[in-house]
């Protein structure tokens, strides 16, 4: 009969424990930053989003908010949403200088446009089942409208100047266009609006020629 093998000194145990808890959190950290390098950094509960919307005819290479860079903005394009802590920070780009008030949990999009910063508050989406329609008025001259081409259906109704208006819709194709009323003063480039995504349509120009532009995110 063989004699029971010696139990391992505590010491022994102890400092097996300790290279095991190291190793796997080495692998946890090592995990995150792999996400991290490929979706890049979660953002820390309570965060506030914004982005740079470029109104104008030359690329913006230089906006920065807070501690956060753009890098390039194209004409009338927008940036992808960053995240900053809550609270004041301040918008530069070229001349443009403009502190900004950031609260906890929104989506800012800032517009810049004849050197002026135009600061619109959103909310953040997550229906998977619908797709997001945003519009941005941009220009003064009184309540926007997008609508089915014919006019019949609104889609985003009575947006006013340098104002926002938004509505979840089903994933179509369809013709659209801009109303003032019941005039239609611009049509609107077709777009497939597809499920779990926002279609922001920004609004420049003038009250006479408005411009529409699609902005996916």
């Amino acid at each position: 009969m063989r004699a029971p093998l010696p139990e391992p000194p505590q010491f022994f145990l102890l400092a097996l424990a300790l290279v095991m808890g190291t190793v796997l959190a080495l692998a946890a950290t090592a995990a995150r930053a792999g996400d991290e390098a490929l979706y890049g950094p979660a953002a820390p509960p309570g965060s506030a989003f914004v982005r740079v919307f470029n109104g104008t005819a030359q690329s913006i290479n230089d906006a920065k908010v807070g501690v956060e860079d753009f890098n390039e903005v194209p004409p009338f394009d927008a940036s992808e949403f960053t995240f900053l802590p809550p609270g004041t920070h301040v918008l530069t780009a070229g001349a443009v200088k403009q502190s900004l008030t950031l609260k906890p949990d929104r989506f800012y999009t800032a517009a810049i446009i004849d050197g002026k910063v135009k600061l619109l508050d959103g909310e953040r989406y997550g229906n998977r089942m619908k797709a997001l329609v945003i519009v941005y008025n941009l220009v003064d001259g009184g309540e926007l409208s997008l609508r089915t081409a014919d006019g019949k259906t609104p889609v985003v109704d009575k947006v006013a100047p340098n104002a926002s208006g938004q509505r979840e819709v089903n994933a179509v194709r369809t013709q659209l266009a801009l109303y003032r009323g019941e005039q239609r003063v611009a049509a609107v480039r077709p777009v497939s609006l597809e499920r779990g995504r926002a279609f922001s349509l920004f609004v420049t120009g003038s009250a006479e020629q408005p411009v529409p532009v699609w902005v996916v995110n």
